[in-house]
């Protein structure tokens, strides 16, 4: 394997951990383990690119951990969509509607995003402001809720490193499908990896405060 696949593999693999550990503390804590905006728009993203990365790269390693993440992702908007609406004020009925609108408009951000930028571009740049937003929606998350419901630190630590290792190929090493070093994914990165440091560091803080009572 390349530098290239062995990255975008551990990379996919973090992710894969994150949301199947997401789905696992939905359930358990009958709630959801990633915020709706990211989720709406990391899920519109993974279809939306899963099949404009095949038309254009056909089989590549990316492809297909981004149908692992398409598919693992369903089961976390399930658990969105069963237990979502406890948290809003809301009836079920606007609930679902609203969810329901904003995640097809999601698909016509990232349609507008490729016509735009392009796949590779689309694919690189959409994905890491989704990746920065989520990373400051789960500080936000763990300040609103008073406990850990639906936080795990095998959600913060995959997160954090699966996404490092992409920062490392895009924004230092380089990937000749896409098109060389970006120096601002770099830099995006960072800031992720700070505020994912940040998050770990929350979750581990107060994880251990609630063993101690």
């Amino acid at each position: 394997m390349t530098t290239s696949s062995i990255l975008i593999s551990f990379c996919g693999l973090g992710w894969i951990i994150a949301y199947i550990e997401a789905i696992r503390v939905g359930f358990r804590d009958k709630s959801y383990g990633i915020p709706f905006l990211t989720l709406a728009l990391n899920f519109s993203w993974e279809i939306y690119y899963t099949f404009q990365g095949y038309l254009v790269f056909g089989y590549h390693v990316s492809t297909f951990v981004n149908c692992i993440w398409v598919l693992i992702d369903i089961g976390i908007l399930f658990t969105y969509f069963k237990y979502g609406h406890q948290e809003v004020k809301v009836g079920k009925a606007v609930f679902y509607g609203q969810a329901s609108a904003f995640l097809m408009a999601c698909f016509i951000v990232q349609h507008l995003a490729f016509e735009r930028l392009g796949v590779v571009n689309g694919a690189l740049y959409v994905g890491y402001f989704i990746n920065f937003l989520m990373s400051f929606l789960f500080v936000r998350m763990y300040f609103r809720r008073p406990d850990l419901k639906g936080q795990s630190l095998l959600i913060a630590i995959p997160k954090c490193l699966g996404t490092f290792s992409t920062t490392l190929l895009f924004g230092i090493i380089g990937s000749k499908t896409a098109g060389g070093v970006h120096e601002p994914i770099l830099y995006i990165g960072l800031v992720i990896f700070v505020t994912d440091l940040i998050y770990i560091s929350l979750v581990a803080g107060r994880r251990k405060n609630l063993r101690q009572r």
